[in-house]
């Protein structure tokens, strides 16, 4: 599996979200190939950063967001070159 989308079902509560998003920050800093593709979607470069899919996952599961991973066996090939999985809170 080269990387993964995950996305994170966003809580009715909006207070709910921002302590998700507050608790999962400082791993998000420290990836290296994570893009936040949007607000409540992560594209995760399995080859650079397995510990952040751990993570988030982790998470989800601790704060009780249901969630929906998308595996791709190769780069995803919609993006143009030169971009990609990258660093993103």
């Amino acid at each position: 599996m080269h990387s993964v989308i995950v996305v994170v079902k966003i809580p009715d509560r909006e207070t709910d979200w921002s302590m998700f998003l507050d608790a999962l920050e400082p791993k998000a800093k420290r990836a290296k190939s994570i893009d936040r593709m949007a607000p409540n979607v992560w594209l995760i470069d399995m080859h650079k950063d397995p510990a952040f899919l751990g993570w988030l996952l982790a998470l989800c599961d601790q704060r009780g967001l249901p969630f929906r991973l998308l595996p791709l066996e190769k780069p995803p090939s919609w993006l143009p070159d030169g971009s990609g999985p990258s660093k993103a809170s």
